[in-house]
């Protein structure tokens, strides 16, 4: 699906809905069934619309020139594929440099989200439906009986989960109702009369129908507002036909006592106490435009009106005028190839004429011309002297000399040479240098070791003195005190 036909669905199916909604809104004055029987027939346009688009008949209409397709070279052509740098070879298109595939997604999820909702709604009303019981109550089953609901085969069961009545089903219809309703049996009359009128109705269907085609054209505010009316315009049916049955005063106060009880989840299901549009359906019904007649010739013209003027925005297509197109000369196929330096070098392919050479000789005349000449009188002229025309002159060539080459090489050469020669004798200088000064300091070194050796040998000396002199202390010590003893008498 290409987001071109995406477009086309949306320009067709807003024509549709726009056209359903200005006929329903030229109605006002008629019924509300005629206004729903409009909308109707354009939801079942809506959801044609698709098969019609791709399998039906196209009208095709001219909708201008076509561009001319520009002329590119063959080195224009080559530059705009794309290339892959690693290998050089061209690169493969890319599935997302087509905003197809985005469109695609986009769409389909918004059709999983609102196709989502319709069937939780779906599953939730199985689920009431299969957990409810039926009502026994007297009252009840006599206003079921009283409305039609037996004949339609309605199943009255009251349900644990429902705030408001409500109704929903096709082959086998439902109406639940919640425990507050069940019991006020004095509002059976008026309540069942309004469900039992969706059944006889069957605007259930319709109204999964319009969920359906808003799923498939959700992106349309106009499908969006077509299904609000066409349950606006089913609510507003199924009032006149309750106040029908019901007085008209006591049908709008149960409306107004059921609507505060809120319908609670938005569910697909023909609810009594819907709150949109509450305030008409009310109004509606003290005024008493709930009884204007349905099925006139005025709603038939209007719906054939729709289906009249959708069918051809259906299969319309709009096409280029190819006739007034210009033809595009097609590009070569390759580039032509650049000419050799050899080739551009040789004489232009003139005629060459060699002074003193015989000119050719032109043709002589006819044989039919020659005999008209001699009945005239005359002798056939001569044939007309050849005009030499001046050779053009030969584009000079750039002489190029070999000696001039030899020498400007040998000078590179020389050039290099003396290069390398320095840079060789100053690495020997640096190398020489960094020996020198290597081997002055190790003499450097070698000197200072000898300085602490002579230093290291004077302190051993010494300490040897002095131990000597430490050794010799006692001994000197004793002699002096054995002579003071002596000095005593002791």
């Amino acid at each position: 699906m290409s987001y071109e036909f995406l477009i086309e669905m949306g320009w067709k199916s807003a024509l549709i809905a726009g056209a359903a909604l200005g006929l329903a809104a030229l109605l006002r004055s008629r019924s509300a069934a005629d206004r729903g029987a409009v909308l109707k027939v354009a939801v079942a346009l809506l959801l044609a619309l698709p098969l019609i688009a791709l399998f039906g008949p196209a009208l095709e209409i001219a909708a201008g020139t076509a561009p001319a397709t520009p002329v590119l070279s063959a080195a224009d052509a080559m530059a705009t594929v794309p290339v892959d740098l690693a290998t050089d070879a061209p690169a493969a298109a890319s599935s997302w440099d087509d905003p197809s595939l985005l469109f695609f997604l986009l769409y389909a999820g918004g059709v999983a989200m609102v196709v989502g909702r319709l069937l939780a709604g779906l599953l939730t009303l199985r689920r009431w439906t299969r957990a409810a019981r039926e009502v026994e109550c007297p009252a009840w089953r006599d206003a079921l009986a009283r409305s039609g609901g037996d004949a339609l085969g309605i199943r009255l069961l009251v349900s644990d989960d429902a705030r408001s009545p409500l109704s929903w089903g096709f082959r086998r219809p439902v109406v639940l109702l919640d425990r507050d309703t069940l019991r006020a049996p004095e509002e059976a009359e008026a309540i069942l009369a309004h469900e039992v009128a969706h059944v006889a109705r069957r605007d259930w269907p319709a109204l999964i129908l319009s969920r359906t085609a808003v799923a498939l054209f959700w992106f349309n505010p106009l499908v969006w507002r077509l299904d609000r009316e066409v349950a606006q315009q089913a609510e507003e049916a199924a009032d006149s036909e309750a106040a029908a049955k019901v007085a008209p005063a006591r049908y709008a106060q149960t409306l107004l006592d059921w609507a505060r009880l809120g319908e609670g989840p938005a569910l697909p299901a023909n609810a009594i106490a819907g709150e949109r549009g509450l305030s008409r359906r009310v109004k509606a019904i003290l005024d008493g435009r709930v009884a204007r007649p349905s099925g006139s010739g005025w709603a038939v013209a209007a719906a054939l009106g729709c289906v009249a003027s959708a069918a051809p925005v259906a299969t319309l297509e709009f096409v280029a005028d190819a006739r007034e197109a210009p033809i595009a000369p097609t590009a070569p196929a390759t580039a032509p190839a650049a000419p050799s330096p050899v080739a551009a070098r040789r004489v232009p392919s003139a005629v060459l004429r060699v002074p003193g050479a015989p000119s050719a000789p032109h043709a002589a005349p006819t044989a039919p011309m020659t005999l008209a000449l001699a009945q005239a009188g005359g002798a056939p002229p001569a044939p007309p002297t050849a005009v030499a025309l001046p050779e053009p002159a030969a584009a000079p060539e750039p002489m190029v000399d070999g000696d001039e080459i030899a020498a400007g090489v040998e000078a590179a050469v020389a050039e290099v040479g003396r290069t390398i020669e320095a840079a060789t004798s100053h690495a020997a200088a640096a190398a020489q240098h960094a020996a020198e000064a290597a081997r002055a300091g190790m003499a450097r070194g070698a000197e200072g070791m000898m300085r602490g050796a002579d230093g290291m040998e004077r302190g051993a000396a010494r300490m040897q003195a002095e131990a000597a002199g430490c050794a010799a202390m006692p001994a000197t010590a004793s002699r002096k005190f054995a002579r003071r003893r002596r000095a005593a008498g002791i």
